[in-house]
């Protein structure tokens, strides 16, 4: 990376990696305003930076939690503060999954406003959204499969007919064999869904709930009961390569899962404001500020940050 643009790599790298504080957010995006080169190479690395971390393989038993040879190669032009920063990105799925060996309880924390990809010990592929966390009982996949989640979360379960996987939530239960399927549960939202990829999926809990879905089904709470019906929104699920999108969302909706991802609040000057609509997809990577100035964009609106107060106030 050129050097004598004003902005150090570091810093660059946290802001993709979403470590970067808000006035580090703020310094990237005035240097990526500067100059069309600036935007240009921004984007660059933070395509890059999510292929790395999609397609780079890890070897538990040879590497012993080094990234493979082969994919530093590919990105060779990557300097070594961007390896150090892949490495600790792997850091928790080689960790988790060393303890999962031994039984032991295991809680598992993404932070807010970046994603982290986990395997259970079963073999269990797991994606935990922005501020989600896992818990995993002492003694998992010895005689059961349960796990404990609070947030979001994506799970493709390794079959096992005689070991059924069962999600815990804060209002019902996911029981699977083998399948894909996204819960969201967030223990300060009142949403609750389950959406199905594959496989099939049964839901229990209060009130002698039970409910089973099939392909390409979503089951969600509303009003306190358990309502289902078809999904086929599957960009919603792009959450797990650090994209938000929204198909036709109000900005209701838009600012409500903000402030899930950046722990900030809304404040807008005219209730109209929460009614308009938008298509749009961003990277979680970006930042609320970039966010915001996208989202906002030709809709004659302005927006104030109250760092301090994690307050966005739009007017």
């Amino acid at each position: 990376m050129n050097t004598d643009k004003g902005i150090h790599e570091e810093l660059l790298y946290s802001y993709i990696n979403g470590y970067a504080t808000d006035a580090q957010i703020e310094e990237v995006m005035q240097w990526a305003r500067e100059n069309p080169e600036n935007m240009k190479e921004l984007e660059t690395l933070r395509r890059l930076n999510d292929e790395s971390i999609w397609n780079t393989g890890i070897d538990m038993e040879k590497s012993h939690g080094q990234v493979r040879k082969s994919a530093l190669r590919r990105f060779a032009l990557w300097s070594m503060a961007a390896s150090v920063v892949l490495l600790a990105g792997f850091s928790l799925s080689l960790l988790f999954f060393g303890k999962a060996r031994h039984n032991a309880p295991i809680s598992v924390h993404a932070p807010l406003g970046q994603r982290t990809e986990l395997t259970l010990a079963d073999g269990t592929l797991v994606w935990l959204n922005s501020g989600s966390r896992l818990d995993v009982d002492e003694g998992f996949n010895r005689d059961v499969r349960e796990v404990n989640l609070d947030g979001e979360a994506y799970f493709s379960v390794t079959e096992n007919a005689e070991k059924p996987f069962v999600v815990r939530t804060k209002s019902y239960s996911v029981k699977v064999l083998g399948t894909e399927f996204n819960v969201s549960s967030y223990s300060n939202v009142p949403e609750w869904s389950v959406s199905l990829v594959k496989g099939k999926v049964e839901i229990f809990g209060g009130n002698d709930v039970n409910v089973i879905l099939s392909p390409n089904m979503k089951a969600e709470e509303i009003g306190g009961k358990l309502v289902t019906s078809e999904f086929s929104d599957y960009d919603a699920l792009l959450w797990r390569k650090g994209i938000l999108s929204f198909e036709d969302a109000s900005f209701s909706d838009i600012f409500s899962k903000l402030e899930t991802y950046y722990q900030v609040s809304f404040k807008v000057e005219d209730s109209e404001i929460l009614e308009r609509h938008s298509t749009c997809k961003f990277m979680t990577s970006d930042g609320i500020d970039c966010i915001m100035d996208i989202l906002l964009m030709g809709e004659n609106l302005s927006y104030e940050f109250d760092i301090d107060e994690r307050v966005i106030r739009v007017r």
